[in-house]
């Protein structure tokens, strides 16, 4: 749980006071290309992800678009569905072997009546999330396939080696033939 520890550290808060949260928190494990949570499940869980590659994706006319990747030190939840507690709309699969630690909805919600960091627990969860919807969103928006998989490359270098091609090209919103010559481009 060092890995855990250290990122909210980084952002300001003391071991101290993660003690309840941390008590309460599970590991589970999953091998590369393992289903996490299918469109119509409800999520039960505020994850963190400590190793791997998770990937988020939606069925759309028999092909698999993939919309976003979680790395490690991040948040994972199907956010459609764990706040809103109803059935999520997407998937999400192990790209590699994965390591996560996570909360049941219940004892977050137990936490929020007596422990103070519960409440900043999902009010960071939320505002994490939401910054990367945002900052994937106006990428999408004002950045070229090339500036998109340069950024991507700048911000994850050795993990994007282990997406298959054809979920980054979904990814990018272009076709793998396409990827192909970009990175053909820059290298």
């Amino acid at each position: 749980m060092t890995e855990i520890i250290a990122y909210f550290r980084q952002i300001g808060i003391d071991e101290k006071d993660l003690q309840q949260f941390l008590k309460l928190l599970k590991i589970k494990t999953y091998k590369i290309g393992s289903s996490i949570l299918n469109s119509g499940q409800t999520d039960s869980y505020l994850s963190f992800l400590n190793k791997g590659i998770i990937r988020y994706f939606v069925n759309s006319n028999g092909k698999e678009l993939t919309f976003d990747f979680v790395f490690p030190n991040s948040f994972y939840c199907h956010y459609d569905s764990f706040y809103s507690r109803k059935p999520t709309q997407f998937n999400s699969e192990a790209l590699t072997d994965i390591e996560i630690y996570y909360i049941h909805f219940d004892d977050l919600t137990s936490l929020f009546q007596t422990c103070e960091f519960a409440k900043d627990l999902s009010r960071i969860a939320v505002e994490k999330l939401l910054e990367k919807k945002v900052k994937r969103e106006l990428s999408l928006l004002t950045n070229s396939p090339e500036e998109r998989y340069l950024n991507l490359l700048k911000e994850q270098p050795r993990l994007i080696q282990h997406i298959p091609q054809k979920y980054l090209a979904t990814y990018l919103g272009i076709v793998p033939e396409t990827l192909s010559r970009i990175r053909k481009r820059i290298s």
